[in-house]
């Protein structure tokens, strides 16, 4: 029998849940040795590179593409060339409802959605300790299987890129549990406008709404901890720190890098944080911690002509601001809203809104 060791989906953010493989740098059966760039992953945040953990000869099953589980084996490393990727029986979990029935990882909340949804033992290959969103993820996975290998009359698949499978991954994790919801405030284009002149003039320097919205959200979200947190694990959580992210795709994929302690920046220097990050995007030289540890997200679609749109919540977060264009013939342009009703009400989200737009609007700085 080949030794084989498993090599591991490693996690590279807390809030990964999956990965997409975009490379195999080598092929199956091929020769490795201890160090050696094997395969190049993509989470939502970032895109990584996977090493062999020692020498030996690399087996796998996942096609570049496939949707992979943080902590299950991407691939294993045998000390012979003949090896297989192990299996594990395919024979359903036992009908009994208790949780020490087939195997005793499995809690009981698990073995009753395995049987649910026809998952077996074999699903869950490499795991420890089964929960229920173990059993939901291994669902969606399957199901992000089956529909690459469907066909429907009348369509085609569409190519995607890898960032956006990792993307659509991570949606389906966060909307299964999260309770949405959205308010909106107008605000008045021209005194927004004169506003920003009346700032680049005492700052001596350019700078954008989204920049501004930036400055302002940072100073209040301190006031509103249901804004500036998440739920999980039954209650409310709030962050120690503000981190404002703010949503780019402009050709390179869909990210959102980070303003670290954003509370803790002057107007000029949120600015220059958002240049200089945007300018990292374009040049690809985001790195990990550009784009993680963020507690709110700010996304703009002001220069697209979006007069209204639903932004969409990130993982680990409460709300998403919204700037959108101004509505033709109104002279107004909306600030919206979306966030997670477990934690926070249409009250308080439209408590927070009323207090951005007037410090947008204040004629003194904040």
């Amino acid at each position: 029998m080949p030794d084989l060791s498993p090599l591991l989906v490693p996690q590279m953010n807390v809030n990964d849940e999956h990965a997409v493989i975009v490379a195999w740098h080598v092929g199956s059966g091929a020769r490795v040795a201890a160090e050696q760039v094997i395969a190049t992953l993509e989470t939502s945040k970032a895109t990584f590179d996977v090493h062999a953990d020692r020498a030996g000869f690399l087996v796998y099953e996942h096609a570049v593409k496939s949707l992979v589980q943080v902590g299950t084996p991407l691939a294993w490393i045998a000390d012979q060339a003949d090896a297989q990727p192990p299996q594990e029986g395919s024979s359903p979990v036992a009908s009994s409802g208790s949780a020490g029935d087939g195997d005793e990882r499995f809690t009981r909340k698990a073995l009753r959605r395995m049987r649910e949804l026809g998952l077996t033992v074999a699903d869950f290959s490499g795991q420890g300790r089964i929960e229920l969103s173990e059993v939901e993820a291994a669902a969606a996975r399957r199901g992000a299987g089956r529909a690459s290998a469907e066909r429907f009359d009348g369509a085609e698949p569409i190519e995607e890129s890898t960032s956006k499978l990792a993307e659509a991954a991570r949606l389906t994790d966060v909307y299964r549990a999260v309770v949405p919801s959205m308010v909106t405030v107008s605000v008045p284009c021209d005194s927004v406008r004169a506003r920003m002149q009346s700032l680049r003039d005492e700052d001596g320097a350019p700078f954008s709404l989204l920049e501004l919205v930036i400055h302002e959200a940072a100073a209040l979200l301190g006031d509103y901890p249901d804004l500036n947190g998440f739920f999980a694990s039954g209650r409310g959580w709030r962050y120690r720190d503000i981190a404002i992210g703010f949503a780019v795709n402009a050709g390179r994929g869909l990210k959102v890098p980070v303003v670290q302690a954003s509370h803790l920046h002057s107007r000029l220097s949120v600015a220059r944080a958002v240049r200089e990050l945007s300018l990292c995007y374009f040049r690809n030289e985001l790195k990990m911690d550009d784009v993680i540890g963020g507690t709110f997200t700010v996304t703009d679609l002001s220069s697209y002509g979006v007069t209204h749109f639903i932004p969409v919540l990130n993982d680990r977060q409460a709300a998403i601001l919204g700037i959108c264009a101004e509505r033709p013939g109104t002279g107004h342009q909306d600030l919206v809203l979306s966030f997670d009703h477990r934690i926070s009400d249409g009250m308080r989200a439209a408590a927070f809104l009323g207090e951005l737009r007037d410090h947008l609007l204040s004629t003194s700085d904040v």
